[in-house]
């Protein structure tokens, strides 16, 4: 596969790759969205080419591996999401709007280990913006009784909720192992050419 990223989205990107269950794991980038239209992909929501184009423009590919049958597409900067689908080249805008001012707050998880619910992407709102404004809201003026009980109140109610589950393959053990052994063999070639450059100075 090579889908115009900085890294070809072969295995050569997954070198810094942590593999299931991590919080959004970044494996490459988009180029320009031209570049992934002559791959053959193109918009499932109808989106026209210019805000593709500014929209994806050195957009952060998230939990792309050979085994999964969609990846996210995430716009530069902790922006909007994009849920695209390998077998029909189409990519999508997820509808998740933070509770909070910034999209930060949204977190993607790859659940690539079946524990009873099958395997995943998820789509999480943390909250965490709208609850610091809470709990800083309840510091200013005019200042209220018991700070500390109505503070825990606000952590209690506002934690992490999932808003989204993408269903999806689960971890291919064999290609996972093949990816791994492919890390360790550029690992060691870096240290080696490390070490070579240290004895030459």
């Amino acid at each position: 596969m090579k889908l115009l990223t900085t890294t070809a989205l072969a295995a050569s990107i997954f070198l810094g790759a942590v593999f299931p269950t991590e919080a959004g794991n970044i494996v490459g980038t988009v180029k320009a969205w031209q570049y992934m239209q002559a791959e053959g992909w193109k918009s499932a929501n109808g989106m026209d080419d210019n805000t593709l184009h500014n929209m994806l423009y050195q957009a952060s590919v998230v939990d792309n591996y050979p085994w999964t049958k969609q990846f996210l597409l995430r716009v530069r900067g902790g922006g909007a999401l994009f849920l695209t689908d390998k077998k029909t080249h189409t990519i999508r805008q997820l509808k998740v709007e933070p509770v909070g001012e910034t999209f930060n707050d949204i977190e993607t998880v790859y659940q690539g280990e079946d524990k009873g619910e099958g395997c995943y992407l998820a789509i999480i709102e943390n909250q965490s913006s709208a609850r610091q404004k809470a709990i800083d809201d309840l510091l200013s003026y005019p200042l209220v009784d018991d700070i500390d009980a109505k503070a825990k109140k606000i952590r209690q109610q506002m934690t992490p909720k999932v808003v989204m589950a993408i269903p999806d393959n689960c971890v291919n053990k064999q290609q996972q192992a093949a990816l791994a052994a492919k890390r360790s063999e550029e690992d060691r070639k870096l240290q080696q050419w490390v070490a070579q450059q240290s004895l030459e100075e």
